[in-house]
């Protein structure tokens, strides 16, 4: 699959970003740090894509495995809805986001990247928050100021997800909703929200399979492809008819041709 060549706004001004941030250092919450952490190399990413609910069952499994469980905003009050308090929420999205976190819990340690508002600390005040930074160019990083880790990697929630979790040593992922496509009749996500404008994408080429696309989601499945440059050592099993799905459905198919 070739790269797009997309221009998209991310959300939030520089200004806006940086107040946020310094709000949420001032708060002295406890920040993500590189540690070593017991588990069997899996960690299990739940998102919001249409497809996800579908695999409740496997997600439950996973949690019966012993699995770390990260739902990816929305999915969160899905998962607790259905018996699985996730393990981990993250949340990069500078908006209000705490529509999709009603369903606080105990279990859960809350992950929220310190350029989210500040409405979002409020809301998780007295739960388990772990603060972590994101990095981007510019602004955002000179409001972090020194001495402090920045993870990088994409412009989303889920994909900022894998390389939390690659951090904190994780090399197997498996992900759920990560469709970044429309479904045939236009839902966005599981949640009901239907697309907007969007643009038709071939994996494989004209002759290859078509997707339907908002442009962020076209960009996520473009920095998705990027991650494999940076982390060689990284498994990846995307479940679910979409883009991303079929992009390691090729991506194997070549593989194997080579």
């Amino acid at each position: 699959m070739q790269p797009l060549e997309i221009t998209v706004q991310a959300a939030g001004t520089e200004a806006e970003l940086c107040s946020n941030i310094r709000s949420a250092l001032a708060r002295g919450l406890q920040e993500m740090t590189l540690a070593p952490t017991k588990h069997d190399g899996n960690m299990v990413l739940v998102a919001s894509g249409w497809s996800m609910p579908d695999f409740v069952e496997e997600i439950r499994a996973h949690r019966k495995a012993g699995r770390p469980i990260v739902a990816i905003k929305a999915a969160h009050d899905f998962l607790c809805e259905n018996g699985i308090e996730p393990d981990l929420w993250v949340n990069l999205d500078p908006r209000d986001r705490t529509s999709g976190i009603q369903r606080l819990n105990d279990h859960t340690v809350y992950m929220p990247a310190s350029r989210c508002p500040p409405s979002t600390f409020d809301y998780l005040k007295g739960r388990r928050v772990l603060l972590w930074h994101s990095w981007a160019p510019g602004p955002e990083m000179e409001a972090i100021g020194p001495g402090k880790l920045a993870i990088g990697g994409g412009t989303t929630s889920g994909l900022r997800a894998i390389n939390i979790g690659y951090c904190l040593g994780y090399r197997n992922f498996t992900l759920y909703g990560y469709d970044s496509c429309n479904r045939a009749d236009g839902l966005k996500r599981f949640t009901g929200e239907y697309t907007g404008p969007s643009i038709d994408i071939w994996v494989g080429g004209a002759t290859g399979k078509k997707f339907n696309c908002n442009m962020a989601m076209a960009q996520q499945a473009n920095e998705f492809q990027k991650l494999f440059e940076v982390m060689g050592d990284i498994r990846v099993d995307v479940k679910g008819p979409g883009l991303i799905a079929e992009i390691m459905r090729s991506r194997a198919e070549q593989a194997r041709a080579a």
